[in-house]
């Protein structure tokens, strides 16, 4: 109770504005402090010298202590090294440096058995390594908004040279040896980059075609992250772009996966800017979180989310995810314990749905199994009290895989949301809802659903590609030690229809209505491999079709690979538009929002960026929607009644006309894809419709009740609630964003 007082006395509320005005650091509640304790517990079990990707900085030190008490012989040389990987991972790019440079003349001096081959090891590390540290001088260090964008431009080369220069020396020395090594050609053409000299310096025979990058048919969107002071520097992790304080206006919360990296909280001032309120919620010490997933589970009107943990980490990633529930005073508590759902296994996705229609949110936690970790899936059913129950078994939800991607939708067209699950060491999974009136079951489909690949599959959404109302699957593919993302961009273009390499194709499975679907991606012009790490989808240019996003790379250092934007041609196929738009980023990218953050009526694009090694940092992104209004629009705030409050699983059908043809364009309310959080708030382009015929709106619940209005006024915010027969006006009205330099790098 004194908690709670101490709180309530720290916030003075606005209730009809949803603002806050915060007088003093809210502490976290009992709650939130024996979830911090119990979460770092679990990381402080953890190994360093056995769990991948994380804690390099104590992994280093352990090799350091190792090293001390080793004679010097073979054995010692090969710890000598595994030390220069991990200082590297642990941002100690300069000792990692000299390291491998000492290794490097030592061996380069002594007459052995593959001696080349054993130089050419250090001669690529040498260079991933000095291209780490032109990034840390110059990237980070001198950040600027098109930093690390390629091709890069004459704004973004590198000011600190040395780093480039040195990996270029030692790219080349390397292609020496093998000059069919393709992740040295693709590095070698990156540092050119940086210092000016790609094309012309560029080797012809290493060479990345010039008009590869040739594109001129998208305005280019542009990174203001820095200038909002939203530019949060972590690892890769998690974002939801939503209005968490009910004034309309959407609010950004990120996450990053280090045990002690602080989730954090902007919130939209309405003029234009974002403040840090993070002290201010209750949060401070909440850490982790390689994605987040948000949604009102207890329908009391406030949107609250779970924080993701453990994956990657085997039989070590039992740390616990945090249900965090929105107190509705600008405060945050987390509930996990007592809404039932504490569980230690490692994953990185979820998804918030109605699964037996009653009204209330579900959650779907889609785990990692291993050879060394078994780990159940999980259904968590609401029990409509601000509780759950385990119900996954139950339900038939049984199968165990690998699995890094999530999402539900309605695949059948018969009202109740399916399962679609991307499994990275298998088979991918699809559950058929069987819609049973007394509770939740699930029927897996059979083979010949044809839904299965790509089999080392990560990020997947289900979405309506081709506005024919029935709701498609798009499920990307990832690397391997083999191929890595480098070897494998360059692939593409050395070895066209290459199998290895088309194997590596993301696959569009188009819903056929019967339920089987069809791969058309080299149809639909995605006949690039695309090793995605995060994504989401949304309209870029209003047209009412529906584009995507996709973040890319793996945990190597050498996977500094451009970040992927296409967009939709009329449902018919994709176009590639990375270079043209601006959105070739080739710093390791993770969790992507899509939202209208300035309510002008286009989606911007928030990416988190970062990778998985505790040095591999990077500022996250916020890309600004320079198009405007060249196209109409509606965004609808949607309140569901007898539905589920956050009225996830609505469909909206927007029936237009366009020079005078008729046609309709399909919305269904969710975050998105699998690694990443949209917001809640439908925002639909409508192309060149003056106005909206017929606008339909289809609640899920069990009778399937719809809401229809005729005669929509466009380019407006508006609010619909279940059971409500006219649309409200929101008043809500469109900022222009602040664009003032929050830092200031030396």
């Amino acid at each position: 109770m004194l908690l709670l007082l101490a709180a309530c006395t720290a916030i003075e509320e606005n209730v009809q504005s949803g603002h806050s005005t915060y007088t003093a650091e809210v502490k976290p509640d009992e709650g939130t402090r024996q979830m911090i304790r119990k979460v770092r517990e679990s990381y402080e079990r953890i190994d360093p010298m056995q769990a991948n990707y994380v804690l390099n900085n104590k992994r280093a030190a352990e090799l350091g202590k190792k090293l001390n008490e080793m004679e010097v012989g073979a054995d010692r040389n090969l710890v000598v090294y595994d030390y220069g990987i991990e200082l590297l991972r642990a941002g100690k790019t300069d000792e990692a440096i000299k390291v491998f440079e000492n290794f490097y003349t030592f061996f380069k001096e002594k007459f052995f058995p593959d001696k080349d081959k054993t130089l050419a090891e250090f001669e690529k590390q040498l260079a991933i390594s000095y291209l780490r540290k032109a990034e840390q001088e110059n990237c980070i260090a001198n950040h600027t908004n098109e930093s690390c964008i390629i091709p890069i431009s004459e704004k973004a080369q590198h000011i600190n040279r040395e780093g480039s220069t040195k990996a270029i020396e030692y790219l080349k020395a390397g292609l020496e040896v093998n000059p069919f090594d393709f992740e040295l050609q693709y590095l070698l053409n990156i540092a050119y980059m940086t210092l000016g000299g790609y094309p012309d310096e560029v080797p012809e025979e290493f060479r990345i075609p010039e008009e590869y990058f040739n594109q001129h048919n998208f305005p280019k969107f542009h990174d203001i992250a820095m200038d909002l002071g939203v530019d949060v520097a972590d690892m890769s992790g998690g974002i939801c772009l939503d209005d968490f304080n009910n004034d309309g206006y959407l609010d950004i919360m990120v996450s990053s996966w280090g045990p002690n990296d602080q989730i954090r909280y902007f919130e939209n001032d309405t003029k234009g800017g974002f403040t840090d309120r993070t002290a201010f919620t209750g949060l401070v010490g909440v850490t982790g979180g390689l994605n987040l997933k948000h949604a009102d589970f207890n329908n009391d009107g406030w949107l609250d989310f779970i924080i993701l943990r453990g994956a990657w980490l085997e039989n070590y990633g039992k740390v616990p995810n945090s249900l965090i529930r929105n107190n509705g005073d600008g405060t945050f508590s987390d509930v996990t314990e007592a809404a039932g759902v504490y569980s230690e296994h490692p994953t990185q996705t979820a998804i918030w749905e109605d699964f037996n229609l009653d009204g209330w949110l579900d959650l779907f936690i889609a785990n990692e199994s291993t050879a060394k970790a078994e780990n159940k899936c999980e259904l968590f059913i609401n029990n409509t009290d601000g509780t759950f129950t385990e119900m996954a078994e139950k339900a038939g939800l049984t199968e165990i895989g690998f699995f890094k991607g999530v999402d539900s939708g309605d695949l059948n067209n018969d009202g109740y949301p399916d399962l679609y699950i991307s499994n990275f060491d298998g088979k991918n999974i699809l559950y058929f809802n069987a819609a049973q009136e007394d509770g939740v079951s699930f029927t897996l489909a059979p083979e010949s659903a044809g839904v299965s690949e790509p089999l080392q599959s990560f990020s997947t959404w289900i979405f309506d590609y081709n506005n024919d109302g029935l709701e498609d699957i798009f499920v990307s593919g990832y690397s391997d030690p083999e191929r890595s993302p480098a070897n494998i961009f360059m692939a593409n273009l050395r070895l066209p229809g290459d199998p290895r390499v088309e194997e590596r194709y993301p696959h569009l499975f188009k819903n056929n209505g019967d339920g089987t679907f069809t791969n058309v991606a080299s149809e639909a012009g995605l006949t690039e491999p695309l090793t995605t790490m995060g994504c989401n989808f949304g309209d870029l240019d209003n047209d009412g079709f529906l584009d995507f996003y996709a973040a890319t790379g793996d945990p190597s250092f050498l996977s500094i690979v451009p970040n992927k934007m296409y967009r939709n041609l009329g449902g018919k196929a994709f176009e590639d538009v990375t270079f043209s738009g601006g959105f070739g980023h080739i710093q390791k990218g993770h969790a992507i929002g899509f939202g209208d953050l300035d309510m002008d009526g286009d989606q911007d694009i928030y990416a988190v960026m970062g990778g998985a090694y505790e040095g591999d940092t990077f500022q996250n992104l916020l890309f600004e929607n320079p198009i405007g209004n060249q196209n109409n629009w509606i965004n609808i705030i949607l309140v569901g009644r007898t539905s589920n409050r956050s009225a996830i699983g609505t469909k909206i059908i927007a029936t237009i006309t366009e020079d005078g043809k008729t046609r309709k364009v399909y919305h269904t309310l969710g975050t998105g894809a699998s690694f990443g959080g949209n917001s809640l708030m439908a925002e639909i382009g409508l192309g060149a419709a003056g106005s909206i015929d017929t606008l339909e709106v289809i609640w899920p619940n069990k009778q399937r009740s719809s809401s229809v209005f005729t005669g929509v006024d466009v380019n407006q915010t508006v609010k619909i609630v279940e059971g409500e027969k006219e649309i409200q006006a929101t008043g809500l009205r469109a900022v222009t964003f602040n664009k003032m330099d929050h830092h200031h790098h030396q």
